[in-house]
């Protein structure tokens, strides 16, 4: 696997208004995004971060630490704040629960999207089978959720198993703040929006009681979506809901 593709994404416009900031998932990378990156104008600024310890090795990934991808969420917000009056937030499975905090802190941040977020964990057989999969460089191609999953990854694979050992302590921090971020999803005051697949691998359904709570956010749900694969209809709803809150008047 190339890492050279698993770069961050930054455009920032000189006098532009409103940004996107975009939050990828644990071993995730920025191109997550990439279906949505074509639908947001030009006039607009997009700062889609690679996190920490990402696009890079399991040693890598491995030696970063949750709260270096707390301190470069906040730094990069705070940046688009000085020049942004408006900043629109799409945030994806750990991206969500990193940015799930700050949304009441920056005026600036008008509206959140949120894919898959994981207030709960479910991780099914099938992701694990996947993972040896991948590990042992093994890839069915025409299974298109399996496909998604691979293309998902930024960390070099290896089929030494136990150099996996040293990146537990990432797991026990990401379902640490899983815990941490369900009260919060249940009190912020920003407008967000949530998407969840209920094919999902890794995240469980029930995730959705703790923004149900909330008259501030709306929950989506899709059939045939998992964590890493969207169907269509997934992907087209995104997309309109980012050109809906970029409309100046929905901002207002």
């Amino acid at each position: 696997m190339s890492q050279n593709k698993h770069q961050s994404y930054i455009r920032i416009v000189d006098g532009a208004d409103t940004a996107v900031f975009m939050v990828h998932g644990i071993m995730s990378t920025p191109r997550h995004f990439d279906f949505i990156l074509p639908y947001i104008p030009s006039d607009v600024s997009v700062c889609n971060i690679l996190l920490d310890g990402h696009g890079s090795t399991v040693y890598d990934f491995a030696h970063t630490s949750m709260k270096k991808w707390k301190a470069q969420v906040l730094f990069h917000l705070t940046e688009l704040a000085k020049t942004h009056s408006k900043i629109i937030v799409i945030g994806y499975s750990l991206g969500t629960l990193l940015t799930l905090s700050l949304a009441d802190k920056f005026k600036e941040i008008k509206a959140m999207i949120l894919l898959n977020p994981p207030l709960k964990v479910s991780v099914k057989p099938v992701m694990v089978k996947r993972a040896l999969k991948f590990s042992f460089n093994k890839l069915n191609s025409d299974d298109v959720e399996e496909l998604a999953t691979y293309n998902d990854i930024s960390i070099t694979l290896t089929p030494y198993l136990y150099k996996y050992l040293s990146t537990l302590p990432r797991f026990v921090e990401l379902l640490k703040l899983c815990n941490d971020m369900r009260p919060v999803a249940s009190q912020i005051s920003t407008p967000t929006d949530v998407y969840l697949g209920k094919k999902d691998e890794l995240v469980s359904f029930k995730s959705a009681k703790y923004f149900l709570k909330n008259q501030a956010s709306t929950v989506h749900s899709y059939e045939l979506s998992g964590h890493f694969y969207y169907e269509d209809e997934f992907q087209a709803q995104v997309i309109k809901k980012v050109q809906h809150y970029l409309d100046t008047q929905s901002l207002a």
